[in-house]
């Protein structure tokens, strides 16, 4: 093989060994976040059958409002993060997947709230502003109130 050539596959070989070890620095950083996110997607599609389920027996369960709850999510939630992973990269003071990962959180939290008061009625998210601005007796209090 001439010179030329194999100059030009080693040129090669060195920038496919750059862009990959680019690739997997970008998503080290990400694992621990795609991990929680992905637990907070798998406990968003439960709460979200089981609602479902609640709301009108299994005629209510489609494989279609499924796939269009969670597709966008499994695809476009590891690619925010990872785009987060490479602005952190380059802006090391910001950081972007901390901030990004605590809007995702919010977004299934918020997701899995509603999901819960359609199912257990109870809203978890005033039972928690009680708890922070009345304490634990204000919460009980609260609570015996809406049993009445």
């Amino acid at each position: 093989m001439p010179q030329r050539i194999q100059k030009a596959f080693n040129l090669l070989n060195t920038i496919k060994l750059e862009i990959i070890s680019f690739v997997i620095a970008l998503w080290i950083p990400i694992i621990p976040a795609l991990m929680f996110i992905g637990f907070l997607i798998f406990a968003d599609t439960l709460t979200g059958v089981w609602k479902a389920f609640k709301i009108a027996g299994w005629k209510n369960v489609k494989s279609r409002n499924l796939s269009d709850g969670v597709l966008p999510k499994i695809t476009m939630y590891p690619l925010i993060l990872l785009i987060a992973s490479g602005c952190e990269a380059a802006f090391t003071a910001i950081p972007f997947i901390k901030a990004s990962l605590f809007i995702l959180m919010c977004i299934e939290i918020k997701s899995l709230g509603e999901n819960i008061k359609v199912i257990l009625k109870i809203n978890i998210f005033s039972l928690v502003k009680t708890f922070i601005l009345k304490g634990r007796k204000g919460l009980v209090e609260d609570m015996l109130k809406d049993e009445e």
